[in-house]
């Protein structure tokens, strides 16, 4: 593998643009080299608050783009804006890690995919939890085989989004968050189809706002789907984004020969567990909606290595776009009331 040495440049400077600039500096071989927000004004207190003495503000994306030192962009803006973004960055030639949802509408994401794949730059989604303690050992455990071929599979992302959280105001509307899934479930769903291994063939969606909508949100931030695999298998996927409870993400996967629940394991090739009982597994849990205890650091430094290997990621673009036909199927589901078959691509 190369030593290859990367400029990174990054788009946005809120909340989570942070977290993306802390981790890249700890990965060797990466410098951030400049940031680009509408004010540059606000890209050069970025670049003081996290001390990047090689970094330039940039107030213009053109400018940005033709900078020679950046070699990976990341999307760190709101939702409507990652399309014009990443194209723009695809056709200057840079690699791109995106912001999820990669786009709010079919139209914009084939776009992305037509300009990614004709510029040939690698690309990252972040759907970052693939590399949190707990998803590695489900996908280590069903390589095994231990609990054989599933039949049935199950997540949930249950984290209340209001006032107290950084993208709220903007968050509740539809025209910047988009739906419930786009803006956060959609990391239950990456899950469940990274588990399952298989594409999803057809969906049936159900969705509501409670009675009084007391964070005021502009599309129905409480949803329900049932979603059919193309082998048979079926799972239920759910997201809320005004409960009120602590951040919740289960996960319930069940085979042939066991089953897996969170952080629990049963497994009929485990002859020593005692009947009944479940086989717990020490590891760390998505637990948290806080970007900084989110596993960046392994998913860019995977990123880097492909890059410098030549190695297509497991979630770039094209290999993420999916998980985006998946919701937008359930969005048509919501609309039709009824369930929304999702045609191979």
């Amino acid at each position: 593998m190369k030593s290859q040495s990367f400029g990174i440049g990054i788009i946005g400077t809120g909340w989570v643009a942070g977290a993306h600039i802390e981790n890249f500096k700890k990965i060797e071989g990466c410098e951030i080299k400049g940031i680009l927000s509408r004010s540059q004004k606000r890209a050069a207190q970025k670049i003081i608050e996290h001390e990047l003495t090689g970094a330039v503000p940039y107030g213009n994306q053109k400018a940005f783009l033709e900078d020679p030192k950046i070699d990976i962009v990341v999307i760190c803006t709101p939702h409507p804006m990652h399309p014009k973004e990443c194209i723009a960055a695809a056709k200057a030639g840079k690699h791109i890690v995106i912001e999820k949802p990669v786009a709010l509408c079919r139209q914009e994401l084939y776009e992305m995919l037509e300009e990614v794949e004709k510029a040939q730059v690698q690309t990252s989604v972040c759907f970052e939890l693939r590399w949190i303690g707990l998803f590695k050992n489900i996908k280590a455990i069903l390589s095994q085989g231990l609990i054989g071929e599933v039949f049935y599979g199950e997540t949930a992302y249950f984290h209340g989004i209001g006032p107290w959280y950084p993208q709220y105001p903007w968050n509740r509307t539809k025209k910047m968050g988009g739906d419930a899934f786009l803006t956060a479930g959609c990391h239950a769903l990456d899950g469940l189809l990274w588990f399952m291994d298989k594409r999803v063939v057809r969906v049936m969606a159900m969705a509501n706002t409670s009675p009084n909508n007391p964070l005021n949100y502009e599309y129905e931030p409480n949803v329900s789907v049932l979603l059919e695999f193309e082998n048979g298998a079926i799972g239920k996927v759910s997201t809320s984004i005004e409960c009120r409870q602590p951040y919740t993400f289960p996960v319930l996967l069940q085979g042939e020969r066991g089953s897996i629940m969170g952080d629990k394991v049963s497994s009929l090739d485990w002859p020593g567990l005692k009947a009944g009982t479940w086989a717990t597994l020490p590891t760390a849990m998505p637990d948290s909606g806080d970007v900084s205890d989110h596993p960046y650091m392994d998913q860019l430094q995977y990123f880097v290595n492909c890059i410098r290997s030549g190695n297509r990621p497991h979630n770039d673009l094209r290999a993420c776009s999916h998980v985006h036909e998946v919701m937008f199927a359930i969005q048509d589901s919501l609309a039709q009331k009824s369930s929304i078959e999702i045609p191979s691509s």
